[in-house]
């Protein structure tokens, strides 16, 4: 019973700290893009690019929400991508984080759901994104 409390206690956390994140523009959706507080690859930049245009560059604990319409999406740096599908009214989650490299640390990008955003959200500095989409 404890348990249950707890899990459900644990759900209500979770879905107001989503909310606390703006909500999806109407008929499209948002990518929340987020760089953990690791102390690896400090120095280390996360530029995170759509059709080889830059959305923004994150540093150590960042965050940026790109909106966008409806549809699949492939973001890309120099070493990784990921490919992101948005439903109407969806937000979806991309951490970057800074693995080791041969002489430099390499972002890799990764599919998150919210509550591992969530976990640390309060930790993350908004940083704007500098492409937009034409809508």
């Amino acid at each position: 019973m404890t348990s249950l409390a707890l899990a459900l206690l644990m759900q209500l956390t979770v879905t107001e700290a989503v909310a606390a994140v703006d909500p999806p523009v109407a008929a499209g959706g948002k990518i929340v893009l987020y760089r953990p507080s690791s102390i690896m690859g400090a120095g280390v930049g996360c530029p995170i690019r759509y059709k080889e245009k830059e959305i923004v560059e994150l540093g150590r604990g960042k965050f940026a929400e790109f909106p966008v319409p409806t549809g699949r999406f492939i973001l890309t740096n120099k070493t990784s991508s990921v490919e992101v599908i948005v439903d109407p009214g969806e937000t979806r989650y991309v951490r970057c984080t800074i693995k080791p490299g041969f002489m430099t640390g390499r972002a890799d990008l990764q599919i998150v759901d919210a509550e591992t955003f969530v976990e640390h959200q309060a930790d993350f500095e908004r940083k704007d994104v500098t492409f937009q989409l034409a809508r």
